[in-house]
């Protein structure tokens, strides 16, 4: 008989990152999949679904429509979770998370009930507490029974954090393998400049946002090239209420994306702005330079390794656009730059470890 594993999933980064997992697990598995909605835009979600052939989910929540806030969502998902688990009398042997979105913070309320939780994209520390996300993957990774962790780094973290060893599997990367199914080919127009500026600490305040949309746009003039600001909800509502892009004639809103055609702008890109940690690894295996405005990230090794530069939130504009278009004429890229996000084949390793677990 099957062992049973339910993935709970909400966002569509998230979907991406786990299109591998969901397939392996349907293989291998009796796999229940449960899509909380915390990203609920019907049309934008079903290119995702259909362009990585994931299959439909066999529950969907609506966290989107019924909750705005942190809390609200949280407190939607500890009830709604829970309660279909019980109702349609569902008894996993583990509950899978990836990642550090709000969908994941329902760990905490399915560990309370006893459930065994695992975490993927476990290990990962900014250490930046203003990051929600930051509280989100601490918390999932406290409650988690397995860890499966993208470098020896964020194994290291979580034994500091008093993790036991045992738990906490090296596996690598799971965008590797996502990336290479889709990776674009061809040469590069390398024409423009994209920007994906969606992070709490760069949108709490007008003020902040602009400061950010003022060096795109110094970036964008000094370079000559059109900067690419892809458009998030979020982002768009602060733009429109203080008229934010009146004067900043090098940026223009693009977008919103699928996974493919995405891939497909930063593949052609100059360079990528990006405070998105998924550009910090996308990149990399694109052959693409990202600059970060923030000041820390996740995935140090993306910096270490001369695939990203941090160039800060709130540094002097001119030196944040001059470090950014010295890092972009310079960058190369190697096999080596990219050795720290795995081999390509993490979902057939969380699978196996899966097995060895649960017999």
């Amino acid at each position: 008989m099957m062992k049973k594993i339910v993935t709970i999933t909400g966002i569509r980064p998230d979907f991406i990152r786990m299109s591998k997992v969901f397939e392996k697990l349907d293989n291998n598995f009796e796999h229940i999949m449960i899509h909380t909605g915390q990203h609920f835009d019907d049309e934008l979600s079903k290119i995702f679904f259909k362009e990585l052939k994931i299959r439909k989910p066999d529950f969907i929540l609506e966290t989107g429509r019924n909750s705005n806030t942190h809390y609200e969502q949280l407190s939607y998902l500890s009830k709604e979770v829970i309660n279909l688990l019980k109702k349609k009398k569902i008894d996993p042997e583990l509950i899978i998370f990836l990642g550090d979105s709000n969908s994941v913070l329902v760990s905490a309320p399915l560990f309370k009930e006893g459930y065994k939780i695992a975490h993927i994209e476990g290990g990962m520390r900014s250490y930046d507490r203003r990051m929600p996300e930051e509280v989100n993957r601490v918390i999932c990774d406290y409650v988690s029974d397995l860890i499966f962790v993208y470098t020896p780094l964020y194994k290291k973290r979580l034994m500091l954090e008093n993790k036991n060893p045992e738990q906490i599997y090296v596996v690598g990367n799971t965008i590797v393998e996502v990336v290479k199914q889709f990776m674009p080919t061809g040469n590069r127009s390398k024409d423009y400049i994209v920007a994906d500026i969606h992070r709490n600490e760069n949108l709490k305040t007008p003020e902040q946002y602009n400061y950010i949309l003022s060096y795109l746009d110094e970036l964008g003039r000094k370079t000559g090239l059109e900067v690419r600001l892809v458009k998030f909800n979020r982002a768009v509502k602060l733009i429109n209420k203080y008229n934010l892009l009146d004067d900043k004639r090098a940026i223009r809103l693009v977008g919103p994306y699928g996974f493919v055609d995405y891939l497909k702008l930063q593949y052609n890109a100059f360079g990528v702005v990006s405070d998105s940690g998924t550009s910090q690894e996308e990149c990399p295996l694109l052959g693409v330079p990202v600059a970060v405005p923030r000041n820390y990230t996740e995935r140090p090794e993306s910096v270490e390794n001369g695939n990203s530069i941090l160039v800060g939130e709130n540094r002097p504009i001119t030196k944040m656009v001059k470090d950014t278009i010295n890092f972009f004429e310079s960058y190369s890229i190697s096999k080596e730059k990219i050795k720290w996000l795995g081999d390509g084949r993490t979902s057939q390793k969380i699978i196996k470890i899966l097995k060895r677990e649960l017999t």
